[in-house]
């Protein structure tokens, strides 16, 4: 990413625009019973409502973002709830994943192709993935999404068969989104 991405980020994000400011997606909390503690990497956290759901479960997490504006509210929020967040701004096409450091990685409607073998580097063993994309069934309400950051029908799986991942949950289309595929998967022990 460049510095016009992070300019355009941080102008969406002090507009309120992107995700619901504080809540974590509904897709984490679905799977609470999977998540067990530890380290957790929120990748392209956005306002941080998915990394302050998992502090409040536990977890130790890195929240990493571009725009600064996103993490200074989700610092703001962060202390109100009198949580700890380890807030990272950094260009998540160079930002370092530190090898078998994390219990889970969560990656949401970012599409990294390019970064998903560093990312699931990071895992370690019994260390989960869940990750949400969109996929081409966003063009028939938003014509002008770039298509370059759709995931096809069958690339989640077969990303993580690839990687050697334990497939726990996978959907070219969420039932409640059919612009949404999504993917659980575990590193094996």
């Amino acid at each position: 990413m460049s510095s016009s991405d992070r300019e355009r980020w941080d102008k969406k994000y002090a507009k309120g625009e992107g995700p619901a400011h504080f809540a974590p997606k509904a897709f984490l909390t679905d799977h609470r019973h999977l998540l067990t503690g530890g380290r957790a990497l929120d990748f392209a956290c956005g306002f941080g409502g998915n990394a302050l759901y998992l502090a409040e479960l536990g977890y130790q997490v890195d929240a990493v973002d571009i725009s600064i504006v996103a993490l200074r509210q989700a610092q703001a929020e962060a202390r109100r709830r009198r949580q700890a967040l380890r807030l990272i701004q950094a260009d998540l096409t160079r930002w370092w994943v530190p090898p078998r450091h994390y219990d889970l990685i969560i990656l949401f409607l970012y599409s990294a192709r390019d970064l998903m073998p560093q990312l699931l580097e990071g895992l370690r063993p019994g260390g989960l993935i869940f990750q949400l994309n969109r996929n081409p069934r966003t063009l028939e309400s938003r014509p002008t999404f770039n298509p370059d950051f759709l995931i096809e029908p069958g690339e989640l799986r077969r990303a993580a068969l690839a990687a050697g991942l334990e497939i726990l949950f996978v959907a070219d289309e969420l039932p409640d989104d059919p612009t949404t595929t999504a993917l659980i998967a575990r590193r094996p022990a």
